[in-house]
C-alpha cells in the first residue's frame, strides 16, 4: 500500500491566511523527507456563511469546524508546492470539474503537469454543494454531464495540440492549444465518487476510484459493484487501483476496541490492524487527513506514522 498526505482537508488546524504558507512548506518538506510519495489538495471555491444551520450533520456543533472550508485554491496550490519539492506527486482530492472553464482547466492542468515535470495526480469529482454552484453560475442538475464532457476533452488534449471537440458544454475547431501534458504523457485520473455513474466514469476515464472515509467492509461492497460495471463495459478490473482519503488520529493511549472506535484513530498498533484490513480489503493507496488541533501536532503525527509504517 502507498500513502500520500492530505495537506488542505477538514483535518487541518491552519484556517487563516497567514498561516498557510508556511503550514504547507513545512507539511511538504516533512512528508518528502520522510518518504510519503504524495501530497494532495482539497477544492472549495466559496460557501454559504451558514454552513453550520444548512449542513448541521457535517458542520453542526461538534461536528467539523466550518472553518475547515476556508481552504487555498487547489491548481495554485499545488504549483507552489511543486516549486518546493523535487520527487513527490501532487494530487487533487478532488478537483471540482463542473464549475471550472474546460478549455483553461485543462491548460492549468497541463502548464501543472510540465512545470513538476509529470508528478501530477488528477483526482476529479462532479462536487455536492448546490449553493457553490449557484453562485458560480453553473448548473447543479448537468453536473455530471459536464463532468463526463470535461474529461472526455481532457483526454483529447493529452498529446493534441488542436483538439476538435463538439459536445454540448464544449465546442473548439481549428484552435491550438498549449501545452501538452509532460511527454504527451496520460495523466493519471482519480475519479471521486460512490454512485453507479461515477462508477461508470471510472471505468470510461480513470486510472483509479477514489474513496472518502470509508470503512473496510464499505470499500469492499463498493468494489463489488465497480467490478460489475467493469465487467458490463468489458473494463479490466486489474487495471482500476483503489484509493481512499480517510483520517488517521494518532493517540499516545490505547483506545478500547469497540464499535464506537473510528477506523485509523487510536495508538499505532491499533492504526496498524486497522491498515492491515484495509489492505485486506484491497485498497491500493490511502490518501491521510493526519488529524491535530496545532500544526506541531500535526507534523509530529505524519513523521510518527511514517517512522512506523513506511
Amino acid at each position: 500500500m502507498k500513502f500520500g498526505i492530505a495537506l488542505t482537508t477538514a483535518a487541518s488546524p491552519v484556517f487563516r491566511e497567514s498561516e498557510q504558507k508556511d503550514y504547507l512548506l513545512e507539511a511538504s518538506e516533512i512528508s518528502e523527507a520522510k518518504g510519503y510519495e504524495s501530497v494532495w489538495v482539497s477544492d472549495r471555491t466559496l460557501y454559504p456563511t451558514d454552513i453550520s444551520q444548512r449542513y448541521p450533520q457535517q458542520f453542526g456543533p461538534g461536528k467539523t469546524d466550518p472553518n475547515s472550508q476556508n481552504i487555498m485554491e487547489a491548481l495554485i496550490t499545488l504549483s507552489f508546492i511543486a516549486g518546493k519539492t523535487k520527487k513527490m506527486r501532487l494530487g487533487t482530492s478532488v478537483l471540482v470539474l463542473p464549475f471550472r472553464n474546460p478549455l483553461l482547466n485543462t491548460k492549468m492542468i497541463s502548464t501543472l503537469d510540465v512545470l513538476s515535470e509529470g508528478r501530477l495526480i488528477l483526482g476529479i469529482g462532479t462536487g455536492w454543494m448546490k449553493e457553490e454552484f449557484d453562485s458560480m453560475g453553473a448548473d447543479y442538475s448537468k453536473r455530471g454531464l459536464v463532468t463526463d464532457e470535461h474529461l472526455s476533452f481532457l483526454s483529447q488534449a493529452v498529446d493534441n495540440p488542436s483538439p476538435t471537440y463538439h459536445g454540448d458544454y464544449i465546442n473548439t475547431f481549428g484552435m491550438r492549444l498549449y501545452p501538452q501534458m509532460r511527454n504527451g504523457r496520460t495523466i493519471p485520473i482519480w475519479v471521486g465518487g460512490n454512485s453507479d455513474r461515477a462508477f461508470v466514469r471510472t471505468v470510461k476515464y480513470g486510472t483509479a476510484w477514489h474513496g472518502i472515509n470509508l470503512t473496510p467492509a464499505e470499500l469492499k461492497r463498493y468494489q463489488e459493484r465497480l467490478k460489475q460495471i467493469c465487467r458490463f463495459h468489458r473494463r479490466d478490473y486489474s487495471e482500476i487501483g483503489i484509493t481512499l482519503r480517510a483520517t488517521v488520529k494518532i493517540t499516545d493511549k490505547l483506545n478500547h476496541q469497540s464499535a464506537d472506535r473510528p477506523y485509523l484513530t487510536g495508538n499505532l498498533d491499533q492504526i496498524e490492524g486497522d491498515l492491515k484490513e484495509y489492505k485486506n480489503a484491497g485498497l491500493d493507496y490511502l490518501v491521510i487527513s493526519m488529524a491535530g488541533d496545532t500544526t506541531e501536532k500535526v507534523m509530529t503525527s505524519i513523521s510518527r506514522f511514517a517512522d512506523r509504517f513506511l
